[in-house]
């Protein structure tokens, strides 16, 4: 008599199953470039994404020799965001990136934040960049969001800013294509290099306003574009960046004034 054993394939299926939805759940969260530059003795290689880790073409890379003068090599970025470029065998070098992109009629150049902040040698290596619309840049100076420059108006008597307390409320996406969010700022702390600006705002067009409060409750406050005399006071004032100001790049220059005598 011949016996066969009942074999129950039912347990290797969804063991089957459980690895399939592992690898796909990996690949699908990892968010991580399926192909990732690789290092290469002697080049200067990288890529460069969005904030949502999606390839930027037609970045600029730009690696200065830091022993030579003016010996800067800028490069762009491909349909994959990647660049690479031979080195010379002499020197050491800064590697950078910035990205130039247009919005509401206005071309802006914003930084990448490097993956890593360090000199690299002439052996080469990886410097991956990314777009980021906020915090501290990677040498510590400055934002990579923009900057308000506030100003009390002619016959102002408004003397202490620190107690103005803006809201800015996007219209449409911000620079990156993202949705923004509504913001209260105040000026930055007295006596710091902050003081008379609201700093490292995404970049984006806003609807600004302005509430100063007084020992006898809050008072609204008028807007304008501070150099522009066709720009009128306005309570609810349509704050767009420029690229370049006589201060600084990316920056919006504003004065107030009181709506009303204050007491």
């Amino acid at each position: 008599m011949i016996y066969r054993a009942k074999i129950n394939l039912m347990p290797c299926f969804y063991l089957f199953l459980a690895l399939l939805s592992s690898c796909e759940t990996s690949k699908n969260d990892s968010n991580q470039d399926p192909y990732p530059v690789e290092n290469e003795e002697g080049y200067a290689s990288g890529t460069i994404t969005d904030s949502n880790g999606n390839p930027i073409n037609n970045a600029s890379v730009r690696i200065d020799n830091t022993m030579f003068y003016n010996s800067n090599t800028i490069i762009t970025t491909d349909n994959a965001g990647k660049y690479k470029t031979k080195l010379a065998a002499v020197g050491t070098y800064n590697v950078t990136a910035v990205w130039v992109k247009k919005l509401n009629g206005k071309s802006y150049t914003i930084e990448l934040h490097p993956d890593k902040y360090e000199i690299m040698s002439n052996t080469g290596g990886v410097r991956n960049f990314q777009v980021k619309l906020t915090g501290k840049k990677a040498d510590g100076l400055g934002y990579y969001g923009g900057s308000v420059s506030i100003n009390a108006a002619v016959g102002s008597n408004i003397y202490d800013s620190e107690n103005i307390e803006f809201t800015l409320v996007p219209v449409g996406k911000l620079l990156d294509g993202s949705t923004g969010k509504r913001l209260i700022v105040k000026e930055g702390a007295a006596y710091s290099q902050d003081y008379g600006y609201l700093v490292d705002i995404p970049l984006g067009r806003y609807i600004m306003e302005a509430i100063y409060t007084t020992e006898y409750g809050k008072v609204t406050l008028k807007i304008r574009k501070k150099f522009d005399e066709t720009s009128v006071y306005t309570s609810t004032f349509t704050l767009d960046f420029e690229p370049e100001t006589p201060i600084g790049k990316n920056m919006a220059i504003i004065e107030y004034t009181e709506q009303v005598k204050l007491p």
